[in-house]
């Protein structure tokens, strides 16, 4: 039977496995295996399970079985059922999962995590050289890739889900930079393209890419028991009192929400109050969504689902920021209506009689009430989006919106000249669409994701929504 080690940790920032070849020679072995300054290693003759290897692909912790066939190598059994041989002799690493091919050719000192994990069974198996063992992981994670200009510099673009999907707690726990990767490139694009099929993972932090910047949400909705909405929404100590409010009637405590009637709605309007990227936020956009649902309460054709973003750095006139994003506006509207009725609106937008186009808007100062970006005090109203109750929706409406502000406050010229100088308005771009039964090239949407988002996932969760989506008609 493989020995278990539940107390020793795999390295959470390896890479991530997918397809590879069933290796023979996957009986165990006895010798030794390599550890950082060419330290033997004593390993035990038979297969050590390593707890906790955390896969980017499938974004969970396994356990992986390593068999050692020699003193520096060994046959790894993956989570994902895939075998690989590995080489674990320092300065010479090597393994067949996809992101040790991928990576491997910029870095010959990369380890993937089945390598290390190879590493760290050799410090299970002899608890003396644990310590070695644990040095020569360290030693390799030195080595993974840390920015997008590592790629370009090579001229290649990480293309396999298995590198790029990464966890979010995996980096964190590691300290490292998640990588990126570039829409432009076509391979990299159809990984993001597969990707955005499902809806993406809700998250309850990391979020957003600026920590500094604040946020709230509107969420309207038609029907259901609003006795009922308000009695469970108070008990869960979400609002103040146990009915709903007027039409912006107020609220006793900044801290909460509001529960309001709207004209537009026979349901309501949710107000959130200001949050900051973190779980308690996200879990309670997820509890009010959750009991709107379960009394009845629907997002219909009518709703609407409006972002507010905090400005983290100013976006004033003196810097152009301003400017910035009512040029990024501009140059996106007709895809930013898109992606706003992606998800379960199922591809349709409620229209513009509250969601006026800034098309022919020479600033973003609040002069109307229904535009669909407003400058506000401190803050920016982003109305594009549809009604939802869908958690995941909302969170990426909230990630596009804070995703244009942050790339209007930075003040790079690299950034300018990434945004296109043209007006767009809805219906007017025929040559997006699909012409003469061809599929569409995404060359707008693919500009866009490269210009707002630096993360794979955030890039992952818009394209959800378009893909989910269609261009809309003009009215």
């Amino acid at each position: 039977m493989p020995k278990r080690r539940s107390g020793a940790a795999a390295y959470a920032g390896g890479g991530g496995g997918g397809g590879g070849m069933t290796a023979s020679g996957a009986g165990a072995g006895g010798g030794t295996a390599a550890a950082s300054g060419g330290a033997p290693l004593e390993v035990a003759p038979e297969p050590v399970v390593v707890n906790n290897v955390y896969s980017r692909t499938r974004r969970r912790s396994e356990n992986v079985t390593v068999s050692f066939t020699g003193p520096m190598a060994a046959v790894v059994h993956s989570g994902s059922g895939h075998v690989y041989n590995v080489v674990c002799e320092p300065g010479r690493y090597s393994c067949e999962c996809p992101d040790f091919t991928i990576r491997h050719h910029r870095d010959p000192n990369y380890a993937c995590r089945h390598v290390l994990a190879a590493l760290r069974a050799a410090g299970q198996a002899a608890p003396g050289n644990v310590a070695a063992a644990s040095a020569a992981a360290e030693a390799a994670a030195a080595h993974v890739p840390r920015r997008a200009e590592d790629a370009a510099a090579t001229g290649r673009q990480d293309s396999v889900a298995g590198v790029w999907a990464e966890g979010t707690a995996s980096y964190a726990a590691a300290g490292q930079v998640e990588p990126e990767i570039v829409a432009a490139d076509d391979a990299a694009f159809a990984e993001l393209w597969q990707q955005a099929q499902n809806p993406p993972e809700y998250l309850y932090s990391d979020v957003l890419p600026n920590p500094n910047m604040t946020f709230g949400v509107e969420i309207e909705f038609d029907g259901g028991d609003r006795q009922a909405i308000a009695r469970d929404l108070y008990e869960e100590g979400l609002i103040a009192s146990p009915w709903q409010s007027g039409y912006h009637g107020g609220r006793s405590n900044p801290n909460l929400w509001a529960f309001e009637t709207d004209a537009s709605v026979t349901g309501g309007e949710l107000v959130s109050p200001v949050f900051r990227d973190t779980p308690t936020a996200w879990q309670q956009i997820e509890k009010v969504c959750e009991i709107v649902r379960r009394h009845g309460g629907q997002a219909t054709a009518r709703c609407g689902g409006h972002v507010h973003i905090g400005t983290a750095a100013p976006l004033d006139s003196r810097n152009r920021r301003w400017d910035r994003l009512l040029r990024l506006v501009k140059a996106n509207e007709d895809l930013l209506f898109r992606m706003a009725a992606g998800g379960e609106s199922g591809g349709t937008h409620r229209g513009t009689s509250y969601v006026v186009p800034v098309a022919n808007r020479e600033t973003l100062d609040n002069t109307g009430h229904y535009h669909a970006v407003n400058k506000r005090r401190e803050t920016v109203e982003f109305r594009y989006f549809n009604g939802t109750l869908d958690p995941r929706q909302i969170q990426t409406n909230v990630r596009i919106a804070a995703g244009l502000v942050d790339t209007a406050a930075k003040d790079d010229p690299a950034v300018d000249s990434r945004i296109p100088d043209r007006v767009l308005a809805r219906g007017t771009q025929a040559r997006r669409q699909t012409i003469g039964g061809e599929p569409e090239n995404h060359s707008v949407v693919r500009e866009f994701l490269d210009t707002v988002f630096t993360r794979a996932r955030d890039k992952a969760a818009a394209l959800w929504l378009y893909a989910t989506s269609r261009w809309q008609p003009a009215s």
